[in-house]
């Protein structure tokens, strides 16, 4: 029998320390706390279990995920960087996509505010940067690029013409988000995105403890709880 062929593995490379911290926030957009404190959140997700097959630490793992999300770099020289395949760069993204996205890990940093003092300091906020008094967040929606899926092509080409997720985001008067949907294709109408989104059930049946409103372009429906711009505006209040 033939002796099977020995395994050969790239040279690692570690940028934490080859890098400056002005280029790791220029490659990864984050700095190394930052990286730090990414990999600690999820490394019970991403971890190898063993050293076999010579395995990826958990923060390489993050820095390889980061440069791909900060620059849609091809995954082939997002291997080339870190010493790796592009089979395991391939495999690397989705194992710490699917860790980011866990409901524990995002409700940490995206949650609508439910207590009265909260939304009242969303309300002074918003109105001592855009003087309208009363609004919590702002909302609009973007259009992330994706390729076309293998299925429902034509669902997802939006009005651009390309394939994409419609994005519905809300924020803050300090940009922060505060809730974001990001399940529909790129051909469906913002309004239907709004209307079967959790958040309008919250303003439509009055669930909030403190009245608010939030604040919203032309492509959204008017409603008490939602202001959007007079499409022709008179002189005076309007």
């Amino acid at each position: 029998m033939a002796d099977r062929k020995q395994r050969t593995f790239k040279p690692r490379i570690n940028p934490l320390e080859s890098m400056t911290a002005t280029e790791l926030q220029h490659r990864f957009r984050f700095n190394y706390e930052g990286i730090e404190f990414i990999t600690d959140l999820i490394q019970n997700d991403i971890m190898p279990l063993t050293n076999r097959n010579h395995s990826v630490p958990a923060i390489v793992q993050v820095m390889v995920a980061l440069r791909y999300y900060a620059t849609g770099k091809m995954q082939l020289c997002s291997g080339d960087n870190f010493g790796l395949h592009q089979s395991t760069v391939s495999r690397i993204i989705q194992i710490v996509t699917t860790a980011l996205v866990q409901p524990n890990i995002v409700k940490r940093f995206i949650s609508f505010p439910m207590d009265p003092g909260t939304i009242r300091k969303h309300q002074v906020d918003f109105f001592a940067t855009a003087g309208f008094p009363g609004v919590v967040g702002a909302i609009d929606r973007t259009h992330v690029r994706i390729i076309a899926p293998s299925k429902h092509k034509v669902e997802y080409v939006n009005r651009k013409n390309f394939h994409s997720i419609n994005v519905q985001i809300v924020w803050d008067a300090s940009y922060m988000i505060l809730d974001m949907v990001a399940s529909w294709p790129g051909a469906t109408h913002d309004a239907r995105i709004l209307r079967e989104s959790g958040l309008f059930q919250l303003f439509q049946r009055r669930l909030l403890p403190v009245k608010c409103h939030l604040l919203g372009d032309s492509g959204f429906p008017g409603k008490d709880w939602l202001l959007t711009p007079f499409l022709n505006p008179q002189a005076g209040p309007q």
